[in-house]
């Protein structure tokens, strides 16, 4: 099993267990792991929310470094656990291929950027620093002409944007996203939310079409039955990065 055939196997799972076992939590004031006290009834087909894996994630995140009892609970952290640092070893593989797609590459390290955490004990200058990398990635981004209902390939002069303002942007793009990639493998990527690795590392499995053949086909049987063609849905219409 490949790298990115083992994390989306642990992403399916762990949807499962919060789809069952409804959003985790730690019991108030320790790190101790647990689910849901009442878990709310749904239909085993209803995916958990972005709320709720977000949460469930972020719990799992405050936990796994604190020793837990035994029990389910304790058993599903290792799942947890398990999608964490297959999702790290998966986004070190896709950048290490080379040349990513700009905008995809920009878009996935600004999603990890909002998910970074300072310590407290962090200097304000550096974060202060690593503020103005987001924010110029960012600026960068919304010029790129996909915004404006241009395809992502066709890279045109409008009267809003110009050669050399294209031409900066994509520098900026290039620069700050791997200035602020430095700083998430600098921190061996602790400070950054597991949710927004776990998000990233999923569009672009999609984004750059890394998804296993097996689970593409189940992907065009599933459009065929409902009338419609993967192949030939507009990469445009993806959904971006959602966070709650």
């Amino acid at each position: 099993m490949t790298s990115i055939e083992c994390f989306l196997h642990l992403l399916n799972q762990v949807r499962a267990l919060i789809r069952r076992y409804g959003t985790y939590t730690t019991l108030s004031d320790t790190t101790v792991f647990q689910r849901a006290c009442a878990p709310r009834l749904r239909s085993s087909t209803t995916e958990p929310s972005v709320t709720e894996v977000f949460l469930s994630l972020g719990a799992a995140q405050d936990s796994i470094n604190s020793t837990q009892p035994d029990g389910t609970a304790n058993d599903d952290l290792r799942f947890f656990g398990n999608l964490w640092e297959t999702t790290i070893t998966v986004l070190e593989e896709i950048l290490a291929c080379g040349s990513l797609p700009q905008e995809a590459f920009g878009w996935g390290v600004f999603a990890l950027s909002t998910g970074y955490m300072h310590l407290p004990s962090r200097n304000l200058i550096d974060q202060n620093i690593f503020n103005n990398h987001k924010y110029r990635l960012h600026t960068a981004l919304k010029m790129m002409p996909s915004l404006n209902g241009e395809r992502r390939s066709e890279y045109v002069v409008t009267s809003r944007t110009s050669t050399a303002a294209l031409v900066r942007a994509r520098r900026d793009i290039y620069t700050m996203g791997h200035i602020l990639l430095s700083k998430f493998r600098q921190d061996q990527w602790k400070s950054v939310r597991w949710y927004h690795a776990v998000a990233v590392a999923e569009k672009w499995i999609q984004a750059f079409g890394l998804i296993p053949e097996k689970k593409a086909d189940k992907a065009e049987e599933r459009a065929s039955s409902e009338g419609k063609n993967v192949s030939e849905q507009d990469p445009e219409k993806r959904p971006v990065f959602s966070f709650p």
